[in-house]
């Protein structure tokens, strides 16, 4: 007999064994139950989830010959059978891709009018519904508003917004989820179990991961794997098959990226990409790496990451602040894109480590001209690196401290009493608000906010005061993004400014977005001054002269 691929051999044969769609098999099961099965169904979501899998499922309760409708099909008489091996004359398989005319809709039509021949229903399973043609949806509309009796639709599609709504509004509408990796996890278990194959559970969770959700591309590398012909399938094997570069490499690249170290860096690239690599697929996962480390910091729970990983990943995601890693996000991104039209992808990527590799040199504008001012020579700090911020409203008295405002974690109840503790110590004795006040105590009012926003904290420090009339402050935001969240925290943030200086104050914010109406091409000294007061004054401090 001929090799049966898990797939094939592991199809879903009742509804128990469809994964991670228990929102629709308890709907479906009440409806057989209750005798109030629709006329027409519409099944969506991603590829190999279960869709096709759970409409033949369907149709076997609907048709089962030992005590039918029923909600555990026996898979044994000759209906079930028959749809389980999709030969059955009453429950037909159409694939929309190949019959995509209205003359194909038009003979599905004729054979309406004969009745089942050995089935309570006769059921239409039509997969990617949404590749028919406007022609044939329409030649469809009358049938499924007033089908014949006993007669049942089901449409299954990965592109719902390709269905007609007037097909949509016939059906009733299930979306099927991406399976999590632990379902995936756990089906690929216990196949193992079954067939007695000896695979490392690291292994199990690549694959997994590698399936994106999809049951059937989990089964299908598992396949793959299998073919390998080994006795012990380990982690390492998997990650040789498929491509996948290790999580530890990311974890050097990270370190070497702490140490300044580009020449290390260069190497492990082009070990990578001498191992057959693809350039777009490293990215990937080194972007993939990246954001499960912001979203660790965030204190996000993430199940795409193994326990093995989440040790080393905080690890090191303690040694990057969150913009760090959103810099070098940004940069990964752009080279992907870059990479797309380059003839020389190689070096692209060069570049854009290189650049990564440079981010502990970056510093503070407001600490360079401070340097300067103090006539000191300006060094490049060895330091962890530290994002730039330029505030025209901030006092510069305290630019480490700003900094420490931009990323805080702990967000237990411990650091919110700390929070009200901070802020009964530092109120100052006004009797009415002022905008001096205001300026005087925005660092202290920011401080406070980012311990529990740190992202609202760093937009709210670049807002400029407008209005202040009877303890109602008016700030202005030049960002549409950093108005929106700024609008959905004015309570909070009323909230800190009236427990900060002891009086009720409420907060509110506007958006003036900025208008370009002349681009100046030659601008004199005098109009670098007047635009940038802070370049203005590095130009007094350091009698710079621009020609």
């Amino acid at each position: 007999m001929a090799y049966l691929i898990l797939a094939r051999k592991y199809r879903p044969q009742t509804f128990e064994e469809v994964y991670a769609q228990d929102h629709i098999t308890k709907i479906l099961k009440n409806t057989i139950e209750m005798d109030r099965t629709a006329q027409a169904y519409l099944f969506t979501g991603p590829r190999g989830v279960g869709k096709t899998s759970l409409a033949r499922i369907f149709a076997k309760s609907l048709n089962c010959l030992n005590d039918g409708p029923t909600t555990s099909p026996c898979n044994v008489c000759q209906n079930c059978t028959e749809i389980t091996h999709g030969n059955s004359s009453d429950v037909i398989e159409i694939d929309g891709a190949s019959n995509t005319g209205v003359e194909d809709i038009r003979d599905l039509q004729k054979e309406l009018m004969y009745a089942p021949s050995n089935s309570r229903n006769k059921i239409y399973i039509i997969d990617e519904v949404h590749m028919l043609s406007k022609n044939a949806f329409n030649a469809l509309l009358k049938t499924l508003e007033e089908p014949p009796e006993n007669v049942v639709f089901i449409f299954a599609t990965t592109e719902p917004h390709k269905v007609i709504p007037t097909i949509i509004s016939r059906c009733q509408r299930f979306d099927f989820k991406r399976i999590p990796i632990p379902a995936i996890i756990d089906r690929l278990s216990s196949i193992c179990k079954i067939d007695e194959i000896s695979i490392d559970p690291e292994a199990l969770f690549a694959i997994a991961k590698k399936a994106d959700g999809s049951m059937r591309d989990a089964l299908s590398l598992m396949d793959q794997v299998l073919a390998y012909g080994k006795d012990y399938i380990s982690l390492v094997d998997v990650l040789s098959i498929f491509g996948i570069v290790h999580t530890d490499i990311f974890y050097k690249i990270l370190l070497f990226i702490i140490e300044k170290n580009a020449s290390d860096i260069i190497k492990l690239l082009h070990d990578i990409l001498e191992k057959g690599n693809d350039i777009q697929e490293f990215l990937n996962g080194m972007l993939d790496y990246i954001r499960n480390l912001l979203l660790l910091n965030l204190e996000i729970d993430i199940p795409t990451i193994s326990d093995a990983n989440r040790k080393q990943m905080l690890e090191i995601s303690d040694k990057f602040e969150d913009n760090d890693l959103i810099y070098i996000m940004s940069i990964l991104i752009k080279t992907k894109m870059d990479i797309k039209s380059s003839s020389n992808p190689i070096l692209i990527a060069e570049m854009a480590f290189i650049k990564i590799s440079r981010l502990a040199e970056l510093q503070s504008l407001d600490k360079l001209i401070d340097t300067i001012k103090k006539g000191k020579p300006v060094q490049i700090e060895s330091t962890k690196p530290k994002p730039i911020h330029i505030h025209s409203i901030l006092n510069k008295k305290d630019v480490v401290q700003q900094q420490e405002t931009t990323v805080m974690h702990d967000k237990t109840e411990e650091v919110k009493a700390e929070i009200h503790k901070e802020a009964e110590q530092e109120k100052p004795k006004i009797d009415k608000l002022t905008i001096e006040a205001v300026e005087e105590n925005l660092n202290d009012i920011a401080k406070v906010l980012s311990k529990q926003k740190p992202i609202v904290a760093n937009y709210f420090v670049k807002c400029q005061i407008r209005n202040l009339s009877n303890n109602f402050l008016h700030l202005a935001s030049a960002n549409s993004l950093a108005f929106d969240m700024l609008k959905d925290e004015k309570e909070l943030i009323s909230d800190i400014f009236s427990k900060h200086f002891n009086l009720k104050i409420k907060v509110d914010f506007t958006l003036e977005e900025v208008k370009i109406n002349k681009v100046i091409t030659n601008p004199t000294l005098d109009d670098i001054k007047r635009e940038s007061p802070t370049i203005a004054e590095f130009i007094e401090d350091t009698d710079s002269i621009i020609n």
